[in-house]
């Protein structure tokens, strides 16, 4: 049943997690698991994507899981991935959980161009791509209005709502990731697309990424806390939606 009819349950629904080696893809991998979803698990670093079905193996209820090798700025990578779990699972590949991301942490008189272009190749062009081939196949799939609606969730951060020195490339490129998530909120609605599209904005987390930063572990959410949020957004009743949410520790307060 699609876990769109507001139960927690995924059975039968087929997701897709990119950056899913580490941090709160690991998490979401995991949560979308062991609530019954079948689990594409996907990584650029393939080592690193096996670990996580591996520590969800080891769960004592979950949906199958597998590993899918899966570069974001691939154009071709992309498409033969959505092409591949399309043609297995038809209308069961449903959920697409846009997490992959990256950052070079630099202000912007030290970055270079291909630094810049990779942060936004991973933040922007990976989430682009695979949203666009995801609807693509929704679109195409047979009696497409009446299928249940699907999920896309991206993966945004504070940052984009806020501004702060010695990010210039991931600040900017999780901006952009919000408003591409807008766009998409907004054709869905008016061309009735069967696709439900939601936008995270997780404050600090506890994750690889987060590391450069220094900050103490007292500032930082356990990932496992963001997992639950998507796994409610793909889980609400199909007439609602999870427009944009911000997440943070409670008593960490909004950053200005």
């Amino acid at each position: 049943m699609n876990g769109t009819n507001g139960t927690n349950s995924l059975d039968g629904r087929v997701a897709l997690v990119t950056g899913a080696g580490s941090g709160l893809g690991r998490a979401t991998s995991r949560v979308l698991s062991v609530s019954g979803a079948y689990v594409a698990v996907s990584d650029r670093d393939p080592e690193a994507a096996q670990e996580t079905v591996e520590l969800i193996r080891g769960e004592p209820r979950r949906g199958e899981t597998e590993v899918v090798d899966l570069d974001v700025t691939s154009p071709s990578a992309v498409e033969k991935t959505v092409a591949d779990l399309s043609e297995r699972f038809g209308a069961r590949f449903d959920l697409l959980i846009n997490n992959a991301g990256t950052d070079r942490g630099s202000d912007l008189v030290d970055i270079d161009d291909d630094q810049w272009h990779d942060v936004f190749g991973v933040n922007v062009d990976g989430p682009m791509r695979l949203s666009r081939a995801f609807v693509r196949h929704r679109l195409a799939l047979e009696d497409a209005p009446t299928q249940p609606v699907a999920d896309i969730v991206s993966i945004a951060s504070i940052s984009a709502l806020t501004v702060g020195a010695g990010a210039a490339a991931y600040n900017s490129s999780k901006a952009a990731l919000l408003k591409l998530t807008e766009v998409m909120q907004t054709e869905a609605r008016e061309r009735e697309w069967p696709v439900r599209v939601s936008a995270i904005n997780p404050a600090a987390m506890a994750t690889p990424m987060m590391d450069q930063w220094g900050l103490p572990p007292e500032r930082m959410m356990d990932p496992a806390i963001v997992a639950e949020l998507i796994r409610f957004a793909v889980t609400l009743p199909e007439e609602a939606c999870l427009q944009s949410a911000v997440v943070m520790l409670r008593n960490e307060g909004y950053p200005r």
